[in-house]
């Protein structure tokens, strides 16, 4: 069943590269909104330990949800690079309506199941998407090399890197055809 959610991702993902027309003003935008989303990742997955620790260091002292925050910036990124308005509304919507509420009843049942009322006080106390302002734990805990590999984020940065280079080189891919 995951991997049937999938496709809708990868189809998006193959119309965007297809159908892109990059131009510098959107070329600027998308990096800096690439680059922001990615960097917010990574920050966040040095310091995730799923299912291990209630993770509340990092951006998750922040926020509960920087990954979708990344995520959310990395999509934005590429639909304005790829200068795909209809595309950034389509994955807007989706995850707007679709995929937060699923995934906010699905992990916040999985976490409350394993850390109990530590994760209904930092749920209480964090917000979803909105930064806090100040942390929400002073635990001092650094950014680990280790978790984002575990993680699987180097996977995410390869995707992102390539799909760069897809979306820029798009315009010259007429003389090979």
């Amino acid at each position: 069943m995951k991997k049937i959610r999938r496709i809708p991702l990868f189809l998006g993902a193959i119309l965007l590269v297809l159908f892109a027309k990059p131009h510098l003003p959107g070329l600027v935008v998308g990096l800096i909104l690439i680059i922001m989303g990615e960097s917010v990742r990574i920050w966040a997955t040095g310091h995730l330990q799923k299912n291990e620790n209630l993770t509340v260091t990092g951006p998750y002292g922040y926020v509960k949800n920087p990954l979708y925050i990344g995520s959310i910036l990395i999509t934005a990124g590429f639909c304005i690079l790829a200068d795909n308005i209809y595309l950034l509304a389509a994955t807007t919507f989706m995850f707007c309506f679709h995929y937060i509420p699923y995934k906010k009843r699905v992990e916040g049942d999985r976490l409350r199941k394993i850390f109990g009322s530590r994760f209904e006080d930092y749920d209480r106390e964090v917000p979803d998407y909105l930064p806090r302002w100040t942390p929400y734990s002073r635990e001092k805990v650094s950014w680990r090399f280790k978790f984002f590999i575990e993680n699987s984020e180097e996977g995410i940065l390869l995707i992102v890197i390539g799909g760069i280079f897809l979306i820029l080189s798009r315009p010259y891919w007429g003389h090979l055809f």
